[in-house]
């Protein structure tokens, strides 16, 4: 997983007497990184559901002694 750049995130917001500024930018930073990983995980479980319409794939051992 990718680490959370503040420097990134605080890119363009300037840091005066209005914290909330900062605040945001990290806030919204954070909500882009939480939206990627949601949308990695979606894409795992669709490769996963993907696979389990084929269960015959992987269910078949060939031994030979």
């Amino acid at each position: 997983m990718e680490g959370i750049n503040l420097n990134s995130a605080l890119t363009g917001v300037k840091i005066n007497s209005n914290p909330t500024s900062l605040t945001g930018a990290v806030s919204l930073k954070m909500l882009d990184k939480t939206m990627e990983m949601a949308d990695t995980m979606n894409q795992s479980m669709v490769k996963m559901m993907e696979n389990s319409v084929t269960p015959h794939l992987g269910g078949n051992i060939d031994l030979s002694l």
